[in-house]
């Protein structure tokens, strides 16, 4: 057990916020000092306008602060409704990302986890969720952590908080 977050690094991305008709990406995290990270994508309420309008949640990476996101493919599971206590299969996707619609992302979370050989393989130090509208939303509300596998584990850590672009 993690007591009192002892050796998790549980990072803040994004508030719960309404980040609809939006693109919203997360500030990223240095990956220098980490094993792994896994980021949980919270959604709340999402309300579309029309049934094809859809939230495209994608991973971009980077290798040098201040260089250029590019987007990369991830596994993801999606949590049951709200007080169901189960996860889907995984399921991988490209670098194009996975489609949230009003029904499958109303109230639910994405637990996103990216393979730390693929990241070693183009030296990207730098992740980051973006999520984009792709019409015009009524109401998506979405909250986003990240979770780090440090290397040396500890009860205060160094900042993991970075900005890859400009």
């Amino acid at each position: 057990m993690n007591t009192l977050l002892g050796y998790t690094n549980i990072m803040p991305l994004l508030a719960p916020v309404d980040i609809a008709s939006n693109i919203t990406a997360t500030g990223y995290v240095a990956m220098k000092g980490v094993n792994r990270v896994g980021f949980l994508v919270n959604f709340g309420v999402f309300t579309p306008n029309a049934t094809t309008d859809f939230e495209v949640m994608t991973l971009e990476a980077a290798t040098a602060e201040g260089g250029t996101e590019t987007a990369i493919g991830y596994n993801y599971r999606l949590s049951g409704a709200v007080t169901a206590n189960t996860w889907g299969a995984i399921t991988a996707v490209g670098a194009t990302g996975a489609y949230i619609d009003g029904v499958t992302g109303d109230g639910v979370s994405y637990w996103i986890e990216v393979d730390p050989d693929t990241l070693a393989a183009s030296d990207y130090r730098y992740l980051r969720v973006k999520l984009t509208d792709n019409t015009n939303s009524t109401v998506c509300l979405v909250a986003v952590n990240a979770f780090l596998d440090q290397v040396y584990r500890q009860t205060t850590y160094v900042s993991a908080t970075a900005s890859a672009s400009a």
